[in-house]
């Protein structure tokens, strides 16, 4: 019994830390400019997808559109913007 609520406290702080945790600067160096083109390609590449009427246009487009919003949130995330547990819960 005490061992598994060893276990479940360590987990739980191993989960707390990398939520409260930023990644290194040359890491969120590269995140931010990947996220500062990423809206654009995605543009570019929606507009070839539409004019080019690719059979699978609207799958692939909701792909980027996915994949912006993911490193929109990793950008935020990486330069501390985005909320921990901790202050989602005041």
């Amino acid at each position: 019994m005490i061992l598994k609520a060893l276990l479940a406290a360590s987990l739980a702080a191993s989960l707390l830390g990398c939520a409260a945790a930023r990644p290194p600067q040359r890491i969120q160096d590269a995140i931010h400019t990947a996220n500062r083109y990423m809206p654009e390609y995605v543009a570019e590449a929606n507009k070839a997808l539409a004019d080019a009427e690719h059979p699978d246009r609207e799958r692939l487009a909701g792909i980027g559109d996915r994949l912006a919003g993911v490193l929109d949130a990793l950008d935020r995330w990486a330069s501390g913007q985005e909320k921990t547990p901790e202050e989602d819960k005041q």
